[in-house]
């Protein structure tokens, strides 16, 4: 969990994207490097590890990044290195992402399928969206998981629905359990 102190790295590099009027490419970035690392936990755990060279976990960092991020992003991760905040990056990503889904206004949403929505799909769910709860923008973040058998969770930073097949069975077996129980 963050700290006011690790806060303020978001911060700062939400200020500094928009003084160098880099904010969309810092906001692209960020997201895409959020992606990364939480689909690459060995990637955070050995840039994390405070027991690995700073320059070692700076040097992975730009191998990775070199090709699409410009020198400041990279100066501005490499500060997290220095400052042993590293086991926190994933956390400055969100509140950074959050800060410029403000800023834009941006929707952003989390939907959990069973499979892949294709894009016609997730369209129809952006404009679902956009009218149904006033959204001016909307971004869809889809997460399969194909144990939820069916259905969707849908999640916002006001809202989270649950309509999957998997939710459904396990309030079912609940509800028997009750039942069963003697309860209502």
């Amino acid at each position: 969990m963050t700290n006011n102190i690790d806060n303020g790295y978001a911060y700062v590099l939400f200020e500094l994207g928009k003084n160098n009027k880099q904010l969309e490419h810092y906001f692209q970035w960020s997201d895409e490097l959020l992606t990364v690392l939480q689909k690459n936990k060995s990637v955070c755990e050995f840039i994390a590890n405070t027991n690995i060279d700073k320059t070692e976990r700076k040097n992975l960092i730009t191998e990775l990044v070199k090709n699409y991020f410009d020198d400041t992003y990279i100066h501005f991760l490499w500060t997290i290195v220095d400052f042993n905040r590293t086991r926190d990056i994933i956390e400055i990503l969100k509140l950074f992402l959050k800060l410029c889904q403000q800023f834009y206004g941006i929707q952003y949403v989390q939907i959990t399928s069973a499979y892949k929505l294709s894009d016609t799909e997730i369209k129809e769910f952006e404009s679902a969206l956009k009218s149904g709860m006033n959204f001016s923008k909307v971004t869809i973040h889809n997460i399969v998981d194909p144990t939820l058998i069916g259905g969707i969770k849908l999640k916002t930073n006001a809202i989270s629905i649950d309509d999957s097949i998997k939710s459904k069975l396990r309030r079912m077996r609940e509800s028997s359990f009750k039942l069963a129980q003697g309860g209502e």
